[in-house]
């Protein structure tokens, strides 16, 4: 019992981390635009800005889809703890801790998140499906 609670839990989360990365990539393709995100990138000194956000959109959106749909799991999560680091060094850092003044809190959170669901383990997962690797790791625990 106690090893499904653990699995629905992680997929909850992986779901709602998933999404939240997903739709801001949304927001960098499509509300803002990739060269509205550069120009802001470029205000803040970062280097060749629109490859950049392009860059950082692009990491969002598949590592996101990738933790909603439990594929290549440690891959995203490394990547978009990296993008949420950048996050921190170039944009939040010198606003302090707290998001409401536009710290490093939030990215932090995403950032550890990630790297944490990343390496969550295959259940309930696509990959599962296709591996069996599910029932293998069920077999490790439970022996």
């Amino acid at each position: 019992m106690q090893h499904r609670l653990r699995d629905v839990t992680i997929l909850l989360a992986r779901l709602v981390v998933g999404v939240t990365f997903v739709l801001h990539a949304y927001q960098k393709f499509v509300l803002n635009g990739i060269s509205g995100v550069g120009a802001g990138f470029e205000q803040m000194g970062i280097p060749m800005p629109v490859v950049a956000a392009g860059f950082t959109a692009t990491v969002e959106l598949l590592g996101g889809l990738a933790l909603v749909l439990g594929v290549l799991m440690p891959v995203a999560g490394v990547l978009l703890a990296a993008v949420m680091l950048g996050a921190l060094v170039t944009a939040h850092a010198s606003a302090g801790f707290f998001a409401t003044d536009g710290g490093f809190e939030y990215v932090l959170v995403l950032a550890a998140t990630s790297l944490a669901l990343g390496f969550s383990g295959p259940k309930y997962t696509v990959q599962a499906l296709f591996t069996g690797g599910a029932q293998a790791e069920r077999a490790e625990v439970d022996a």
